[in-house]
């Protein structure tokens, strides 16, 4: 077996997969490059297994591609293959779910203690020449003007209950929070098992000091916070996305940032990405924004070779893998058999 890697993983994962086969190890952050079309295609002559991160996986390369038989995305939700395409061309589709909770996470709690001791704030103040050069007046501003927050006693909503919002309820338990959530699709133990309060979205809006976004981009949540959503929050409340920006109306929280209807917001997702240097919200003093980072972190790649090396192996083996985002290929499926799309 020939496995391409254009992922970053853990050396001890990468030995477990050379026990399996070939392994053309070629990490996308030593060779900056995302492969695409007729690159892609060539380098997976002779493979059958591909794990990437953001390479391009297009019905194109799925269909010319004909040794290809399992694309492993580390992502939780492949948005660089062309799922459909895969399982029409019978190739197996695995995923890593939860590969970066941990990293999104602790940057959510960070941001949110940032917004509570007005770091945006006091950092424009710091940079500001006419401040800067009259202590007294930094310091009348710092401490009159500037009064931080402590995460102690606040009610922090999370909007999606999954993985990345199961991790920051365990982290905000440390910080003495009232912490209440809002997710249809999951069950009353997991929200007891974490001491969170399972509401409504509009109770939600209106109780939570901080409102962090952690749902997945559906048709159902698309645009599901916009202007009257905001009017819901609390003046004093802060708004958090590190999910998707599709899920927000960024125009409507342009508005209410501009007009204080609520203390501020941290972003690191945004409809255009990166943001244009003269997007209006970069440019507010109660907006922490930053370049979608929130999986960038080292131990990630840890994490993402722990969850996938496992479903290799159990491929190898000829059992049933744990993460599949395409499981009707699964029937009849074998590693060294030749691939056959899921309707034959």
């Amino acid at each position: 077996m020939k496995i391409l890697v254009t992922a970053t993983l853990e050396e001890s994962g990468l030995a477990q997969l050379r026990r399996n086969g070939e392994v053309l190890y070629e990490p996308m952050r030593d060779t900056q490059t995302i492969l695409a079309g007729e690159e892609m295609i060539e380098k997976l002559r002779g493979v059958q297994v591909l794990i990437t991160e953001a390479d391009m996986v297009s019905a194109d390369v799925l269909q010319k591609a004909l040794s290809l038989k399992v694309v492993v995305s580390c992502r939780g939700w492949a948005v660089n293959i062309d799922v459909p395409a895969a399982t029409a061309n019978g190739v197996l589709v695995l995923n890593t779910p939860g590969r970066n909770a941990d990293a999104v996470a602790d940057l959510a709690v960070c941001m949110m203690i940032m917004l509570g001791r007005r770091v945006p704030q006091l950092m424009r103040l710091m940079a500001d020449p006419d401040v800067a050069e009259n202590p007294m007046l930094l310091l009348m501003q710092v401490y009159f003007g500037l009064q931080g927050t402590e995460l102690w006693d606040k009610t922090v909503g999370l909007i999606g209950f999954g993985a990345v919002a199961q991790k920051v309820a365990a982290r905000l338990a440390g910080f003495e929070t009232h912490l209440v959530a809002y997710d249809p699709y999951v069950s009353a133990d997991v929200f007891d098992g974490l001491n969170v309060r399972s509401v409504d979205l509009t109770t939600l809006l209106r109780e939570s000091d901080y409102v962090s976004l952690h749902a997945k981009v559906t048709p159902e949540t698309t645009g599901m916070i916009g202007a009257s959503e905001f009017a819901l929050m609390k003046p004093t409340a802060y708004f958090l996305n590190l999910a998707r920006a599709a899920m927000t109306d960024e125009d409507a929280l342009l508005r209410v940032l501009q007009e204080k209807q609520i203390a501020g917001a941290a972003l690191d997702v945004f409809m255009q990405e990166p943001p244009a240097p003269d997007n209006p919200l970069l440019k507010l003093d109660n907006v922490l924004a930053l370049p979608h980072i929130g999986g960038n972190t080292a131990e990630v790649a840890v994490h993402q070779t722990r969850i996938l090396v496992p479903d290799i192996e159990r491929l190898v083996r000829g059992e049933r893998p744990l993460n599949m985002l395409n499981p009707e290929v699964w029937a009849g499926f074998r590693l060294e058999a030749p691939r056959r799309p899921a309707n034959d």
